[in-house]
């Protein structure tokens, strides 16, 4: 995936929330614990559209006090595709807390996210194709409208992208 040097900070968090989004199809409206996945993804949507969401707000969805999170759901699923579903959320929703760290100029960011980065993106890439629930063309047509759009930031580093979800070329 080296197009990801080629996409701004912005950017990479909509391409996961993106595949996120279509790999959380996989889960039912029922299982136990959905409606804690739509909101760390709806909340993360927020974020980068510019709603006043911190860092610490979006890493509750991943390691909450009360292990009523998504990694808990995650890891306790035993379903096939429905770990695909799942474990695709906690990395977007990982990825984007990370960057809301960075955003923030923080110099720690908590333990369950030190092993966050690019290669986050790379992993979630690999498993949607791997999944089948999302088509490699859709992956570049989404990729292509991102890289267009928020390019990366090395002409100008003070611009900040906000991307609303309803923008994004999302196939149903």
């Amino acid at each position: 995936m080296d197009f990801i040097n080629d996409l701004s900070e912005e950017a990479k968090v909509a391409l996961g929330l993106a595949i996120a989004e279509r790999m959380y199809a996989f889960i039912d409206k029922e299982d136990d614990g959905y409606h804690i996945g739509e909101k760390a993804l709806e909340d993360c949507w927020k974020w980068l559209s510019g709603k006043e969401l911190s860092a610490d707000d979006l890493c509750n969805y991943i390691d909450s006090e009360d292990y009523i999170d998504v990694a808990e759901f995650a890891n306790k699923e035993k379903d096939e595709k429905k770990q695909y579903g799942w474990y695709s959320v906690l990395d977007a929703v990982s990825y984007t807390a990370y960057q809301a760290y960075k955003r923030e100029n923080k110099k720690f960011v908590p333990q369950v996210l030190e092993i966050i980065d690019d290669e986050t993106l790379n992993t979630l890439w690999e498993n949607a194709i791997e999944s089948k629930m999302i088509d490699i063309a859709e992956l570049k047509t989404l990729t292509k409208y991102l890289i267009d759009h928020y390019p990366s930031k090395y002409q100008d580093n003070n611009k900040l992208y906000l991307i609303n979800k309803e923008d994004l070329p999302l196939g149903d």
